[in-house]
């Protein structure tokens, strides 16, 4: 015991293998985390189920289907084959209004829009020249219209459909292979000699995010929403936008230049339109404060906290003449580990500010009670005390200020060093836990 009191290494070495020991917790936390988080999303996706999941919307797409010879085989014969053509618009205006709303299943919230998709543009009168050679027939009456739209159970019932100053009926499903899902109304072209124009308003429901495809040679669209904290996301940012306390204003206008597929598209392919779905962009209704990002990022710190807070214990056994059982040092460490439970657990029913501040208070308290106790005495007790308000109010500056973290922790860690190396510059460590020091 007296080898344990005297020998600096050796409280060291225990130390260190204590702090590696609590690797162990702190990956258990850590995976408590992400356990939580992967309910969290699972509870929002199933509530989105029932409601609308995220929509992808990319239409209108005019598909005509025609009749063609294949390549002459080995004998010289070719046959008849079947195919379509899908034609995009020339011109093409998108506009939307989202209305959100916020549902829970138990804990967890989700966010939900709803609102009227205003589309409107025309397309290029086809000829039988956008046909491919050996093209033998043009079923220009079978003609159709096709909007995709990635989860038809959020599309709505008042429809409504004008083609060429005339009014439609769109049908359910695409009609189309390659269109997973969607709404489709057939147009006949037989008699059309003039660009075909379209105005289309469909009521669209669907959560966390919506995505429009610009399809139209020169494509504008506006989306607009009473949510304040939008996250612009796809292929293009929007050229203009407008964020307020009531909402947001966002607009996007763009070319077929900046994009990788033609205009007239005469051999539709799984691939090809994967690629049109992704040219999308579009807005995610994100909500600003995630406690379990949050928790993450400081588990990433809590080492370095453990071992900040370990040095200072043993500064005060150094200062202070009374030597610490390791065990004694268990239990801080424990208390510290405890602080991210109790942050997890209560940010999932206050949030994350003030669950931070319940959870460093409580800790930070119950240190400071127990420091001063061991030590028996009450000054340092208050100094472990603060030092602990002071770690913990640090670390949530930290986390407010993503973009400076690393510089903020940076500095941090050199001042630390700075001031441990100031207040041991003088430590006889040879002498160190001489005999009439004794255990607590």
């Amino acid at each position: 015991m007296f080898k344990i009191q005297s020998s600096v290494n050796l409280r060291i070495l225990i130390l260190g293998l204590m702090l590696l020991g609590f690797l162990i917790p702190l990956g258990m936390v850590g995976g408590l985390v992400s356990e939580r988080q992967e309910r969290a999303r699972s509870s929002v996706q199933e509530i989105g189920s029932k409601w609308g999941m995220p929509q992808t919307v990319a239409g209108p797409f005019l598909v005509v289907p025609y009749t063609f010879y294949s390549e002459k085989n080995q004998d010289g014969i070719s046959t008849e084959i079947e195919g379509e053509i899908y034609f995009l618009p020339d011109e093409l205006d998108m506009e939307t209004d989202l209305k959100t709303e916020k549902r829970k299943r138990g804990i967890y919230e989700a966010i939900l829009y709803s609102g009227d998709l205003k589309i409107k543009g025309n397309f290029k009168t086809p000829s039988r020249t956008d046909f491919p050679n050996g093209t033998k027939s043009i079923q220009w009456e079978n003609a159709r219209l096709i909007v995709s739209i990635s989860d038809p159970k959020g599309i709505g019932n008042d429809l409504e459909l004008v083609v060429a100053g005339k009014e439609k009926t769109f049908q359910p499903g695409s009609s189309s292979p390659f269109i997973h899902s969607g709404l489709y109304a057939k147009h006949d072209l037989s008699r059309s000699n003039h660009p075909l124009s379209f105005q289309i308003k469909i009521p669209v429901k669907g959560s966390e995010s919506m995505y429009l495809v610009p399809l139209g040679k020169r494509s504008l669209i506006h989306m607009s929403s009473d949510w304040k904290d939008p996250s612009f996301e796809g292929a293009i940012l929007p050229k203009s936008r407008n964020i307020t306390e009531s909402g947001f204003q966002a607009e996007w206008e763009s070319s077929y230049f900046g994009r990788n597929y033609p205009q007239t598209i005469t051999y539709m392919d799984s691939n090809t339109m994967e690629l049109i779905l992704y040219s999308g962009y579009g807005v995610r209704l994100i909500v600003p404060v995630d406690h379990y990002l949050k928790l993450d990022r400081s588990l990433k710190y809590a080492i370095l906290f453990l071992a900040t807070s370990f040095t200072l214990f043993f500064l005060l056994e150094i200062f202070g003449g009374k030597i610490l059982h390791p065990l004694q040092y268990l239990m801080i460490g424990s208390a510290m580990v405890i602080f991210y439970i109790l942050t997890l657990s209560l940010s999932e029913q206050l949030g994350f500010g003030p669950a931070y501040i319940v959870a460093s208070i409580a800790v930070s308290g119950l240190v400071s009670y127990y420091a001063g106790a061991v030590l028996q005495s009450v000054k340092r007790g208050i100094l472990a005390g603060a030092y602990y308000i002071g770690l913990y109010s640090f670390l949530y500056v930290v986390l407010d200020s993503e973009d400076n973290s690393l510089l903020l922790g940076s500095v941090a860690i050199f001042v630390l060093l700075a001031v441990l190396m100031h207040l041991t510059r003088k430590i006889d460590w040879y002498s160190f836990g001489s005999k009439e020091k004794q255990v607590v």
